[in-house]
């Protein structure tokens, strides 16, 4: 399923990076562009840098809901759970309708402990894909395990080819690390764009300490050494 922020020039961040570049040069105040370049620098893992293009969006344009949601994801990766929830909450104050609001408010709670808001949550989410991806792991979270498991099998069997990278976030988080894995060489075989953010995104913690998971990471250009590489950085105006 994919996610809000920036396109990643056919999946090249170098050329991502130079575009804009190019486009902060021009209008280096671009809000729009400002927030596009936020989300390369999180798929790049550049976290704090990116908090601080996404407040700064949110400074300029405080009613903007997309920029608070993407502010909520950000915060999300930095583990400020409380922050992100925060976030997500006024972009749904503002936007009460918006595709994956509710989804990942019910991320934030989830890792920020409560499960039984998470959940509740999860089920207020519009895309039914997404409540369907939710609802498995905050069940699971909350311990009804049969839950879980039974609305995993609907997930499978409904959105295999379209939600691979998510059903791969959905094993990690229950801690099936080998299916995770296998799903994950499916996210890459049907060229999920999921896989832009995978090492911003908290839900595969209980894969990284697996020798699998630097390999895999490798594999797609996105280990740690792949990925300090690329010269990007982004000065906010004074103004």
């Amino acid at each position: 399923i994919p996610r809000p922020g920036a396109l990643l020039a056919d999946n090249d961040p170098r050329l991502a990076a130079r575009r804009y570049e190019r486009a902060l040069a021009l209008g280096p105040t671009n809000i729009r562009t400002i927030g596009d370049a936020a989300s390369l620098l999180k798929s790049l893992g550049r976290i704090d840098a990116c908090i601080a293009l996404d407040e700064y969006v949110v400074a300029r344009d405080p009613v903007n809901a997309v920029g608070h949601y993407n502010l909520g994801g950000s915060y999300l990766s930095a583990r400020r759970f409380d922050d992100a929830i925060a976030a997500y909450l006024t972009a749904l104050q503002l936007s009460p309708n918006r595709i994956g609001g509710q989804f990942q408010l019910g991320i934030a709670r989830l890792l920020g402990g409560d499960s039984a808001r998470a959940l509740d949550a999860m089920q207020r989410e519009p895309l039914e894909v997404l409540k369907l991806i939710g609802s498995v792991i905050a069940y699971h979270a909350s311990g009804d395990r049969d839950a879980a498991d039974r609305l995993q099998a609907e997930l499978i069997e409904k959105h295999e080819q379209d939600a691979a990278y998510n059903i791969a976030y959905v094993m990690a988080y229950r801690d099936d690390v080998d299916s995770a894995f296998d799903w994950l060489r499916k996210a890459v075989a049907y060229g999920d764009p999921g896989l832009t953010d995978i090492v911003a995104d908290p839900l595969f913690a209980n894969l990284h300490s697996d020798p699998r998971w630097l390999p895999f990471l490798e594999s797609i250009g996105k280990a740690p050494g792949q990925l300090a590489a690329i010269d990007f950085e982004v000065r906010l105006p004074r103004t």
